[in-house]
Order: structure tokens, then sequence, then C-alpha cells
């Protein structure tokens, strides 16, 4: 007789982790997420792309139920393409933020408003060749996203590209405090920094505990898959044993959870069939 897995959710980010390296989802991890759903699991998907990023890369019938975008700035049920949360940094921390990155030569984007924020206004200082920040503007240019000219009044987030990290996270962290400061391995070039400034108490982690008040269940009954330092948060907002990581991680996270097999050999769609 078959199990059935009522109030309990299964929780993946997308790029690096859910995803192999060509941005898309194998069949086999397809047929996974359908079949844990069809058991009553509730499936997320917790990803730094907005809606409009992660549109481009899945169906409209993708199997989840619910969607954290842009690290938790954005929370979507994908099922019902309806917009349940949304935060952003108000116009005085916008301005300090802005002129403060400017003032110190970092190139950076800022995002509009969720759901508008897969436009952007950038700054490029010119002072070290950016190949990765130049790459992503003219991705969105390429489909058809011309930049903002002028920087918005409030902001989804702030996104600065470094073409190393030399400590800049802790200097940006130390100077705006009170927002939340992640940074990651970008997933264009796979080794220049992205460190983003999120709206205070936004995470991907804050984005799956809206959800499981949303549908009532416990956090025990959580269990969550990740890959870089920006997962971090959601990963230790699981229980140990319900946090996973697949092998293509960076080295130096991974000694702190469970070790799946990487992006690229179906890691996830094999824990899934383990799990459940």
């Amino acid at each position: 007789m078959e199990q059935y897995f009522v109030n309990k959710m299964f929780v993946s980010d997308y790029d690096g982790t859910l995803a192999g390296n060509d941005s898309r989802v194998s069949s086999e991890t397809i047929d996974e997420l359908v079949r844990i759903g069809n058991l009553g699991i509730i499936r997320a998907v917790a990803t730094g792309r907005s809606l409009f990023s992660i549109e481009k890369v899945v169906d409209k019938d993708f199997p989840v139920d619910y969607l954290i975008c842009s690290s938790g700035i954005g929370i979507y049920d994908w099922r019902k393409k309806e917009l349940l949360h949304k935060s952003e940094i108000d116009y005085i921390q916008t301005k300090n933020i802005y002129d403060f990155l400017v003032e110190n030569n970092y190139d950076f984007m800022v995002q509009l408003p969720v759901p508008n924020n897969h436009f952007f206004h950038h700054f490029y200082s010119g002072k070290n060749l950016n190949k990765d920040f130049i790459t992503r503007v003219r991705h969105y240019k390429n489909n058809g996203l011309e930049p903002i000219i002028k920087c918005p009044d409030t902001a989804s987030q702030f996104v600065i590209i470094c073409n190393k990290e030399q400590d800049h996270y802790n200097t940006i962290k130390k100077q705006f405090g009170e927002l939340n400061i992640v940074k990651a391995t970008s997933p264009i070039d796979g080794k220049s920094i992205w460190i983003e400034i999120l709206p205070g108490k936004i995470s991907k982690a804050s984005g799956i505990e809206f959800i499981r008040k949303k549908i009532n269940i416990l956090k025990k009954d959580i269990v969550i898959v990740g890959n870089d330092y920006y997962d971090l948060d959601m990963l230790n907002y699981a229980d140990v044993k319900n946090s996973y990581i697949v092998e293509n991680s960076p080295d130096d996270i991974k000694f702190n959870y469970n070790i799946i097999d990487s992006n690229e050999n179906n890691g996830v769609a094999k824990l899934l069939k383990k799990l459940y």
C-alpha cells in the first residue's frame, strides 16, 4: 500500500541544485517532483532568480506548489500564479546604499520592487574589467529589458558583482547591518562573487517560514537542499538531519550538511526516491 506524506514540505534551491549546469531540470527530477506531489508533499523552490528569470527556464506547469523568488523578496503560489507577499528597501535606505556603493567604486545593480524586479538601474565604476557584470547587463538587454536610467526611489534589492571577495562582504555588512547581506558564487561565470543587499529579515528562510505558517506544518517536517553560500540561511533553518547540500557545492561549506550527488548527477531526484 502506498504511503502518503501529508503536512510535509520539500524545498530546493534552483541553479546548481535542482537544475543542471544548463539551468534546466532533468526529466528524472521532474518525474520525482510529480510523484512526491501525488503523495501529498508540498514542493517549493527557493531561488535568487526573479519571477521573470525563473519563467525563462521552467514551463508553466512546472511541478511545484510555491516559488520563493529573489531570495524571499517575492513569494508566489505557483499553481494559482498569485503573488502572496513582497518586500522592499525604503527610500532613505535605497539612497544611502546607492551613495555608499558609488563612493566606493562598486559595480552594482538596483532592482525595482516586485513584481518588476527584473528591471534594474546599474552603476559601472570602470575601475576593473568586470566581465561578469557586463555579461549580466547584456543578457537582460538581449531579452528586451533596457536598464533603467535613474536609480528607483525604492528597491527590491541591490546586486553587487565583484571579481574577487577581498572582504567586500564584511565591509558592506558592517555598513548596512540592519539589512540582510548575502553572498553567492556567480551563476554566470561560476567564480565571481555576488553580494546582495536585501530588505531586513528577508531571506530564503523567511520565505519558507511564511509558507510554513500559511499551510500549518511543523518545522521538523521540512527538508531543504542547497548548493551555495546563498543557501546557508535556509539550510540552517531546517533540522540538521533534514539539511542537504549537493556535491558540487563549495568545499568550505560541505562539512555542516548531509552531502548528496551533484546537480549534474540528479542528486535531488535520488534524494527524493530515498526519502519518500
